[in-house]
């Protein structure tokens, strides 16, 4: 009975370990395609959807990008919040923009440095993955979910499914 216990726990630390790694190997084939971009080998064009996918805009301005980070039901943890800020200074002129969904965008980050960000995200269970192009956008909450005494259900387990785990 131990050892089926322990296989039964061992799987989910398997699932965040495979989980990880996917994402970190995502991150980096972000970088070798934006370095592909940034040395003339492809075009805008053929950069466009890839780099969409990844929650990533470009801007009017050349060579700097637009950061769209989910923020799944307008919750985010203490160290989340820390490195958002972290994030804005660092590559953002100190600046981050709330969107009516539930994100944060940064503006005017080289593209060079996307990846950074990217990683620095990961690192406290935070994605720009799929915050924009043709796909499932950001699930956004009541502040008052899970507390309203009206409420039919609570909505938060659904939200933060839609982005990365909470740390």
């Amino acid at each position: 009975m131990a050892t089926t216990l322990q296989n039964s726990l061992a799987v989910p630390q398997d699932f965040d370990q495979q989980h990880e790694a996917a994402v970190r190997a995502e991150i980096e084939r972000f970088r070798a395609k934006a370095a592909e971009l940034l040395a003339g080998a492809i075009t805008e064009d053929d950069f466009r959807s890839f780099r969409l996918r990844a929650g990533i805009y470009g801007q009017r301005q050349p060579g700097v990008q637009m950061i769209r980070t989910k923020i799944p039901g307008g919750l985010m943890t203490a160290r989340q919040m820390e490195r958002v800020a972290d994030i804005a200074d660092e590559f953002a002129g100190g600046r981050g923009h709330l969107t009516t969904r539930q994100n944060i965008q940064f503006h005017f980050v080289p593209l060079a440095r996307v990846a950074d960000v990217m990683h620095k995200l990961a690192d406290v269970g935070m994605t720009c993955r799929e915050a924009c192009f043709n796909t499932v956008r950001n699930v956004t909450a009541c502040p008052l979910a899970g507390l309203s005494h009206d409420e039919v259900f609570d909505v938060r387990p659904y939200a933060q499914k839609s982005g990365l785990r909470i740390s």
